[in-house]
């Protein structure tokens, strides 16, 4: 006995899923630099010369997020001494599935104020007492800004990429 019929199959759209996903987790990445940032620098980095803010430049230029360094007063201008020893970007690579944002800085003072208060143990290049001495304490501050953005992130609805396809049977 034959028998004839047409099924419907379901059949996931792995091609526009994909490209989905990565718009998503780009968009996504960005923002959480943007949170990142804002719990960090802004929030508890003080400004002085400009050099601590300055040393966020590149990070915050990747993900277009508006930083403005100036200085206070008589300070003096080390804006580009922050710029020259901080690093940051954006990484994404969309065939690993990988979406990072980074930081570094080699900025001794700062690296100093981020886990001591310069006030009570100065540091031997301080020359002055602080006006908003550390610990700053931004890593961990900066963490926690990351992962109550990441707790929202969702991955796309993959139904929307489902299609049924026809299948003949004879």
């Amino acid at each position: 006995m034959k028998f004839k019929g047409t099924l419907r199959a379901p059949r996931i759209d792995l091609t526009g899923y994909r490209a989905a996903l990565h718009e998503q987790l780009s968009q996504a990445i960005i923002e959480a630099a943007h949170e990142w940032l804002d719990g960090t620098v802004v929030a508890l980095i003080p400004e002085w010369s400009g050099a601590s803010i300055s040393t966020f430049y590149h990070l915050a230029r990747a993900v277009g997020f508006s930083l403005t360094a100036g200085t206070a007063g008589v300070a003096p201008d080390r804006r580009s001494e922050g710029r020259r020893a901080g690093d940051g970007g954006l990484e994404i690579d969309r065939s690993k599935g990988t979406y990072h944002f980074h930081y570094a800085t080699t900025l001794e003072h700062l690296i100093y104020n981020e886990f001591n208060n310069a006030n009570i143990t100065p540091d031997p290049g301080l020359f002055y007492r602080l006006k908003q001495p550390g610990p700053y304490q931004f890593q961990e501050a900066g963490a926690k800004a990351f992962r109550q953005f990441a707790q929202k992130v969702r991955l796309p609805d993959p139904r929307r990429h489902i299609k049924a396809v026809r299948i003949k049977v004879s």
